[in-house]
């Protein structure tokens, strides 16, 4: 695996699937509330311009395909780079979601929209990491397969195209009938959020769980 790979979590190893799991798995909540929870949902706008500028670090079909149809759906053309919701996803892409720079961003979009929403904004960048490494794993696991290139499968590859696999195969029906889909209202908009982050939740927790449970909750 490159510098750069290892950086940006393109692909899964074994060390780094284990560690942002246990985090993935603390952060459901807030992804769930960036949707619906009075006092830290965010406008379907927000939320996709933060997915959107996650995903264009370091990108993933899957996520390319989701969240381009349902930024489209929400009315959003591209980013607005001077947001502070997009400044903060800038900087949690480039960097992976740790580290001092990181930080400095929380606090300064904390306080230009408050804590509890900031922490929606900080979850969505968690399942946008966790969206396009995984997805990014599973297609090359399926590309070393189908090209016949099995010395160079990893026990990791294989582990997160049985795990993942079904649901990703499931996302990339879903972005084919997303794109005949019509824009819609902000209430809908955020319901099917809601009903999205389901089956994500569902496959996360458990690996999640046992997640926390090798590395003794470190995140």
């Amino acid at each position: 695996m490159s510098l750069t790979e290892i950086r940006t979590r393109k692909l899964w190893d074994w060390n780094t699937l284990l560690r942002d799991h246990t985090r993935f798995v603390t952060m459901l909540p807030n992804y769930l509330a960036a949707y619906i929870a009075p006092g830290y949902s965010l406008s379907p706008a927000t939320i996709e311009s933060v997915l959107l500028t996650m995903n264009s670090i370091n990108t993933c079909p899957y996520c390319t395909g989701l969240h381009g149809q349902l930024a489209r759906m929400a009315g959003v053309d591209k980013p607005n780079p001077t947001d502070a919701e997009v400044i903060y996803a800038t900087t949690f892409a480039h960097e992976s979601g740790r580290g001092s720079d990181v930080d400095s961003s929380y606090d300064a979009l904390v306080a230009k929209i408050g804590s509890r929403r900031a922490q929606s904004v900080r979850a969505l960048c968690w399942a946008l990491l966790w969206g396009k490494t995984t997805g990014n794993t599973v297609n090359c696991a399926r590309d070393k397969i189908l090209k016949l290139q099995l010395t160079q499968l990893r026990a990791v590859d294989l582990f997160v195209l049985a795990y993942y696999g079904p649901l990703f195969l499931v996302i990339g029906l879903l972005n084919k009938m997303l794109t005949v889909a019509p824009s819609i209202p902000k209430f809908f908009s955020a319901a099917l959020g809601a009903v999205l982050w389901l089956p994500l939740a569902l496959n996360i927790i458990p690996l999640g769980l046992a997640s926390i449970a090798v590395n003794f909750g470190v995140v």
